[in-house]
């Protein structure tokens, strides 16, 4: 029985992907990243049912949070962080690391935020 383990990670790695994975790294200033990266940019536009932008980040789900908090909010601003879990507490506590006031609402872990 193989196992599809579907958590933030890690999780399994396909053979196949390991296999590429062996092969020497490619010039991400180069051509071929430039195809790469346009195919997916353009799949997710697809996917999403967009022509907007699609940007792509090379980091963990943290640094995504991050930019975001740091290319949408402010010192000073306020904020309500809705958590039902690790992320929504490390949202709320890279946005107070930036200096933003964060009204947080904690739930339970597993359980949907209920705004009433």
């Amino acid at each position: 029985m193989s196992v599809n383990l579907r958590i933030p990670g890690p999780t399994p790695c396909p053979d196949d992907v390991l296999q590429t994975m062996s092969r020497q790294m490619i010039n991400h200033r180069g051509p071929e990243f430039a195809e790469i990266v346009g195919r997916i940019t353009a799949g997710l536009q697809t996917m999403f049912e967009t022509k907007n932008d699609v940007l792509t980040m090379t980091s963990a789900g943290t640094g995504a949070i991050e930019a975001a908090v740091v290319n949408t909010l402010s010192p000073g601003d306020r904020v309500l962080g809705v958590s039902i879990g690790v992320f929504g507490d490390r949202f709320a506590d890279i946005a107070t690391t930036y200096g933003v006031n964060v009204e947080k609402l904690s739930f339970e872990q597993g359980t949907a935020a209920d705004p009433a």
